[in-house]
């Protein structure tokens, strides 16, 4: 067979198992490097409902773990199947990444003669709030042979309206609040705070927080998360710095307010 047409056939097939295997296991949000435990079952809240759609793929070049959720229950049902259809693109995307990548890496190495290191994609959702104001990430690890992998998270912040989207950072507060100074002098006191309880200058070069940063709920208290090495070597994994609600509830829009009541 052509090798171009064998490859595409492989992707297609690889898209048409992802959307219709599931698997009754809800996977943590954070890739195996990280250390984090998987939870299992479907998670349900209000009536938003995440059920897990899971499959896997093991080659010689590859290895691929993907565990996407599908949603039901939300109010604006054009928002929900646009949401649902983003993260299977995101999954079959990332799939056809990882095959395209392994196959040259593999055609490489039996070319020059070294050993390929099989590639991983591992892809998992950790669900924190849902209710009024839905909550979750999604995790995108991969490994191309390198000395570690690399972990993506991926936030999604959705009021349960009739017509929503996901919300960003900056649409949380009222107008006139400076909430960025607010949230950047809470992160640099914990930064602070924990550089005096072990006695050490810790190695972050955290300046501010940008215009999409990554945030999520959890019991109505708010995370702003940053990935690996945007304020922090790898060792640090992917910081997160907790902000409790009695610091931000009164810098809050009246809407948002009311949806994490």
């Amino acid at each position: 067979m052509n090798p171009r047409k064998s490859l595409l056939s492989s992707l297609l097939t690889s898209i048409l198992i992802l959307g219709a295997i599931s698997n009754p296991a809800l996977a943590a949000a954070n890739a195996p490097a990280l250390s984090a435990p998987a939870a299992s079952g479907s998670q349900q809240g209000a009536s938003i409902v995440f059920t897990p759609k899971s499959t896997n793929f093991t080659t010689k070049e590859y290895e691929a773990r993907i565990t996407i959720p599908l949603i039901s229950g939300l109010a604006d049902k054009t928002y929900q199947a646009q949401l649902n259809a983003e993260l299977e693109k995101h999954a079959a995307e990332s799939l056809k990444t990882v095959q395209q990548q392994s196959k040259r890496d593999a055609e490489l190495a039996k070319k020059e003669g070294w050993e390929m290191r099989p590639h991983v994609l591992d892809i998992s959702y950790e669900v924190y709030t849902t209710g009024n104001l839905l909550s979750f990430g999604v995790t995108t690890y991969t490994y191309t042979g390198g000395a570690h992998g690399m972990a993506v998270v991926q936030y999604f912040n959705v009021p349960n309206l009739e017509k929503t989207h996901n919300l960003q950072l900056s649409e949380l507060f009222q107008p006139g609040y400076d909430y960025k100074n607010v949230l950047n002098n809470l992160i640099t006191q914990q930064i602070k705070t924990e550089e005096r309880k072990t006695g050490n200058k810790l190695p972050y070069w955290f300046e501010g927080i940008s215009n999409h940063q990554g945030f999520s709920f959890k019991n109505g208290t708010l995370f702003i998360h940053f990935g690996q090495y945007e304020i922090a070597p790898y060792a640090a994994g992917m910081p997160a710095f907790t902000i409790p609600r009695h610091q931000f509830m009164n810098l809050l829009k009246p809407g948002i307010r009311d949806l994490l009541q």
